[in-house]
């Protein structure tokens, strides 16, 4: 064998585990996309229930000393999510109103918050002129009593 034959022996494996590399590299790239694929079609999977959810601000409320942070999260059919967006504003407004008026007590029990979730759903119907809202869901309650006793 020929010294310049050598060369080319080396050169033609060398490529060899170049176009290796280069195909496993492609290989490993196609498994990560269709893994990714399917993530994503996994996620945003149809919504069996065909329930559609927004959560309002989070609020806080003072009463005489009894400090409470409240979040809610408002349930409507869904295909009346257009609507939901367009009367979030409103939403929030009457939810920092019925704030005012309620007694934060009320709230250390299930029953207070059970109260709650249906007072606000009979009000924001009532408020927009709809019954669109399906439920009204409590999401956070923190009551802190800072009165000075």
């Amino acid at each position: 064998m020929k010294p310049e034959q050598k060369a080319t022996k080396k050169d033609l494996s060398k490529a060899g585990s170049d176009r290796f590399a280069m195909y496993a590299a492609v290989v490993v790239l196609l498994f990560f996309c269709a893994v990714a694929f399917f993530i994503y079609v996994g996620r945003n999977a149809k919504n069996d229930a065909n329930i559609s959810y927004l959560e309002l601000k989070k609020s806080y409320v003072n009463d005489q000393g009894l400090v409470g942070r409240l979040m809610v999260s408002i349930q409507v059919n869904q295909g009346d999510e257009s609507w939901l967006d367009d009367n979030k504003a409103i939403l929030n407004e009457q939810f920092q109103k019925e704030l005012t008026v309620i007694d934060l007590e009320t709230l250390r029990t299930k029953e207070g918050i059970l109260e709650l979730q249906d007072e606000l759903r009979r009000k924001f119907n009532q408020v927009l002129k709809t019954d669109k809202i399906e439920a009204v869901m409590v999401t956070e309650v923190l009551l802190q009593d800072q009165r000075i006793e």
